[in-house]
């Protein structure tokens, strides 16, 4: 019997994350929709891509996901494997379930669905994505280098103030400038460069995730036993320096592998996870 592999996603989960996934066939993908808590996800939800739903993926790529739509009604959306989206609404989960039959038997009728004409996006709200964080070099060079630049104009413009056309001291004060910002960009990349072997791997909607310095150091937290969040808040409202500490006294210090907003993103409210702005 054909078996497809097919996929949960709740109302905490964020784009890209999805549960309980496997291969089943037409009546274990039925069961699966039928019991999904419908009801109790539609009051908080809203009606997008990313949301509480049930994806189906086929042999050749092409998907099928039935989301939640107004009133009381459901959204099944099919994007096709070259990211052609559609979405039909069905008036009840009996209809949406007629359509995930013409999925299995490949006699899906499009006619009845709407296409989209703007196809830019789709792809990572059906595709498993593994939320695995890393440390980026060049991200970390080029910070280095826009305080370099900084530093250089700074430079520049006082030596053009400061000295007078020809003065060999200008040319000194420019080398010695030159050789200290060398020096800075080369202290700044070593030190941010020291976790360079960081791993993280987090979602918004499971509670575990994995952490560790390098990959001989990996461990499984939970965060329901963090006690508090620390963090600065920069310019603009960004998020740095974040420490997370957990109630046996443990604490991580995850650097460079990922902005620190979407970072604390991934704890959701309800987790009553207490955060303090330092």
């Amino acid at each position: 019997m054909l078996q497809l592999v097919s996929k949960l996603q709740h109302n905490t989960y964020e784009k890209g994350e999805f549960s309980d996934e496997q291969p089943r066939d037409l009546d274990e993908t039925i069961r699966l929709i039928k019991d999904f808590p419908w009801d109790a996800e539609r009051a908080l939800t809203d009606i997008q891509l990313t949301g509480p739903s049930v994806t189906i993926q086929d042999n050749d790529l092409n998907y099928l996901k039935l989301g939640l739509f107004f009133n009381g009604k459901f959204c099944v959306y099919y994007l096709d494997n070259h990211n052609h989206l559609y979405e039909y609404h069905a008036p009840s989960i009996d209809e949406a379930c007629n359509q995930i039959e013409a999925f299995f038997n490949q006699t899906l009728d499009l006619k009845s669905y709407e296409k989209h004409f703007f196809n830019i996006g789709n792809q990572p709200h059906f595709k498993t994505a593994n939320f695995i964080y890393r440390v980026n070099p060049l991200k970390i060079f080029a910070m280095a280098s826009g305080v370099s630049v900084y530093i250089l104009s700074f430079i520049a413009f006082t030596s053009v103030g400061v000295f007078k056309p020809g003065d060999k001291s200008a040319l000194n004060f420019s080398i010695v400038g030159v050789i200290l910002v060398g020096m800075l960009i080369g202290y700044i990349f070593l030190r941010q460069m020291e976790g360079r072997h960081q791993y993280l791997q987090i979602s918004r909607g499971k509670t575990s995730f994995l952490y560790g310095k390098d990959k001989e150091h990996i461990q499984t937290y939970d965060k329901l036993d963090i006690e508090v969040i620390n963090y600065k808040v920069g310019n603009k409202g960004a998020i740095t320096n974040i420490e997370i500490i957990f109630k046996d006294g443990r604490f991580i210090k995850p650097r460079h592998l990922i902005d620190g907003n979407t970072l604390l993103a991934k704890f959701p409210e309800k987790l009553h996870i207490r955060l303090n702005a330092r």
